[in-house]
């Protein structure tokens, strides 16, 4: 489920909360400062974890919101952090202030707020939280990792690669990066099941890789057939790895 981070004054606190409520009915989970923090909660650690879980920076952006200092700089927090930045003007205020200024502005009243609320909810969606961003950036570096040793090594004249010294090197180098992907996975535990899956699969293909056996104690013809298939199989996981940081970088879940 997504989060949206929630930012007001202590003013504006009834407001805030019936944007909650219409966003938690159509299933975006919402920080609000107020009602989701305990007394006795380290408050600011705690604002600064959701600004880094959220998909989204809501802004109540009524005239009080543009004196605050805290709002500011959760607005500034939350930019740094490339989090979509969608302002609701209400009340009185006809003009955005501070950090935010830059951004364009929904026009909301009571009257129409439900559905200027609903409206945020595709850009939620598609917002991606700080924590997941890195995990997609980390993913990205291993996975480019592996196509680039891979290619490098095929590059390679058979006499240079087809050796045992050749071999056990992209064998090692292959496990080292599969034990990366294995603590990625594992630490990130909302991740999206067709990635896991994909991950998962690359590991796979690893493992095929590097268990793989050559009898370097017979004749070279009787080889062959064995180097052929070591590199298909590796042909094999830098194609899912391919296609995978295509993935990753068409959704811009790097962006």
């Amino acid at each position: 489920m997504k989060e949206a981070f929630l930012s007001y004054t202590h003013e504006d606190k009834s407001i805030a909360g019936k944007v909650k409520q219409i966003l938690e009915a159509n299933g975006v989970a919402t920080f609000l400062f107020h009602d989701d923090l305990e007394v006795s909660t380290e408050w600011r650690t705690e604002i600064l974890r959701h600004l880094d879980t959220s998909s989204a920076f809501i802004a109540i952006a009524t005239e009080n919101f543009s004196k605050s200092f805290w709002t500011n700089q959760e607005a500034g927090i939350a930019i740094a952090k490339g989090l979509p930045i969608i302002p609701l003007m209400l009340g009185k205020s006809t003009a955005l202030r501070g950090f935010i200024e830059m951004y364009q502005g929904t026009l909301v009243s009571e009257n129409n707020l439900e559905e200027a609320v609903k409206s945020t909810i595709p850009t939620i969606n598609k917002g991606v939280a700080s924590t997941e961003r890195r995990f997609y950036k980390d993913l990205a570096s291993v996975l480019s990792r592996l196509i680039i040793k891979w290619q490098i090594y095929r590059s390679h004249a058979s006499n240079v690669k087809w050796t045992p010294e050749a071999i056990e090197e992209i064998k090692k180098s292959f496990r080292s990066e599969a034990e990366s992907l294995v603590k990625l996975v594992s630490n990130e535990k909302e991740i999206d099941f067709g990635v896991k899956a994909q991950v998962t699969t690359i590991i796979g293909q690893i493992d095929l890789f590097a268990f793989s056996k050559i009898n370097f104690g017979v004749v070279y013809a009787e080889q062959y057939s064995d180097f052929q298939e070591l590199e298909k199989k590796g042909d094999q996981m830098s194609y899912t790895a391919q296609a995978l940081r295509s993935w990753v970088q068409q959704t811009q879940k790097l962006s």
